[in-house]
């Protein structure tokens, strides 16, 4: 197709259509794209709505099991609280006992045997990950996306790191060492 084809098809595109309305039927079409706005807004409304942004649902069928918990194994279930928080939404926590030493000022046995106490009764599934650990919260316990999604389920994660573990994490700037490599391999 050569150039002046395409710009007149291009021109027949802003073609203007010109209507003659009295008031009357001027009012409607003008409240029919009002409506027509609307509805739309609502339509973005609800679809916001239904992505559970920080959202985190329990099944009720599993209600008595977390009253048990909550009754007999108060550190446990404040752990369990812990990773529901800061799971991902495929019910996913990557970290070490250090976060946990950081946050709950426990020991580390005292967390394992909370850990252990949560995967042996179903709560969580723990898998090695190097020197940390991925959390699996049971997806039938809660979840936080849609349902038709668990079946992706344990394949993304939220990795939270220990101030502890990385002391001087804070006080490193990327920038700082970029500039050293520059000076140093003399990169312009």
């Amino acid at each position: 197709m050569n150039a002046e084809v395409l710009e007149t098809e291009n021109k027949k595109d802003e073609e203007k259509v010109i209507l003659e309305l009295n008031q009357d039927e001027f009012k409607k079409l003008q409240r029919l794209l009002e409506l027509q706005e609307e509805n739309q807004q609502e339509e973005e409304k609800r679809k916001s709505e239904d992505k559970n942004a920080n959202f985190v649902q329990l099944y009720r069928e599993h209600m008595p099991e977390l009253r048990w918990l909550m009754s007999n194994h108060a550190f446990p279930s404040s752990l369990l609280f812990f990773i529901l928080e800061h799971m991902d939404n495929r019910n996913a926590l990557a970290c070490s006992y250090a976060v946990f030493e950081d946050y709950f000022g426990k020991s580390r046995m005292t967390i394992y045997r909370a850990i252990k106490v949560l995967q042996e009764n179903g709560f969580i599934d723990v898998l090695k990950m190097g020197t940390s650990n991925v959390y699996l919260v049971n997806q039938d316990l809660a979840w936080t996306d849609y349902n038709s999604n668990k079946k992706y389920s344990k394949y993304d994660g939220k990795i939270l790191v220990s101030k502890k573990e990385n002391k001087d994490y804070e006080y490193r700037s990327q920038f700082d060492r970029f500039k050293l490599l520059r000076e140093r391999e003399n990169l312009k």
